[in-house]
């Protein structure tokens, strides 16, 4: 018996093609495992031309964000803010209380205080006379 194992034996030189082959294909696989991988410009490509979109997109935005604001600062009947305000104002089916209640409930504000309401209410049709 030999100390170097198995291997070393009658069968030994038979099995020698065998194994270096094995040797040679372990040998391409761990070059091709340790072998960087191919780069891919294209992604790199995509990403700056969705930068590039977002970039015009943004511009865009804020060029139609200066146009709003002097369309409104031209003629404020524009501005939303004001527009249900004037569909409150200009119906003739509510009382002025119901008119004053209903802009305080527009601006989250309760209309609880009865006092308040018919000062306000008063000073309305005082300035309307």
């Amino acid at each position: 018996s030999s100390h170097f194992g198995p291997s070393v034996g009658p069968g030994y030189r038979r099995d020698l093609p065998a194994m270096a082959s094995s040797l040679r294909a372990a040998r391409v696989v761990g070059a091709l495992a340790t072998r960087p991988a191919p780069r891919r410009f294209a992604s790199g490509i995509k990403i700056l031309e969705d930068a590039g979109h977002a970039r015009e997109n943004m511009y865009w935005h804020q060029e139609d964000e200066k146009l709003l604001k002097k369309m409104i600062e031209n003629n404020p009947s524009l501005d939303p803010a004001f527009a249900c305000l004037k569909g409150i104002t200009e119906d003739a089916s509510h009382s002025t209380p119901d008119k004053v209640k209903m802009i305080f409930m527009k601006h989250g504000i309760p209309p609880v205080n009865k006092a308040l309401i018919s000062d306000i209410v008063s000073l309305v049709e005082d300035g309307a006379k």
